[in-house]
C-alpha cells in the first residue's frame, strides 16, 4: 500500500510501455474543460480541476467500471462528482478543439 501512495504523489510522469505511444498521467495541478454526455445532450465543465476518482465499492475492487466517479472542482471551490463513462474528451481549460461532424 505503501508503494500506491509513493506512485499517486508523483508528478506526471510517462509510464514505460511496449508501444511506441507513451503513457502520461494528468497534470492534477491543471485545470481542464470536460465534456460528457448527458439523457439531454452533451455538456462541458469549464475550467475544474481534476481531484481524484471516488467509488463506493472497497478501494480494491475498484477496477470495476461502472462504480468510478470523477471528483471534480469548479472555480468557485465546489466538489461533484461525474461517472467517467459519460466522459468523452477532456481539453485544458480554454482551449477549443476543432473537429468537423461526419454524416453517415
Amino acid at each position: 500500500m505503501a508503494k500506491a501512495r509513493k506512485k499517486a504523489t508523483k508528478k506526471a510522469t510517462a509510464t514505460p510501455s511496449s508501444s511506441s505511444l507513451p503513457l502520461r498521467n494528468f497534470d492534477l495541478l491543471k485545470r481542464y474543460d470536460v465534456y460528457y454526455h448527458l439523457r439531454r445532450g452533451l455538456t462541458v465543465c469549464k475550467d475544474v480541476k481534476i481531484k481524484g476518482k471516488r467509488t463506493f465499492e472497497e478501494i480494491d475492487d475498484a477496477a470495476r467500471p461502472f462504480v468510478q466517479y470523477l471528483e471534480l472542482e469548479d472555480a468557485k471551490g465546489r466538489t461533484f462528482m461525474l461517472n467517467y463513462l459519460h466522459v468523452f474528451m477532456i481539453c485544458e481549460a480554454g482551449v477549443k478543439a476543432r473537429f468537423s461532424m461526419v454524416k453517415s
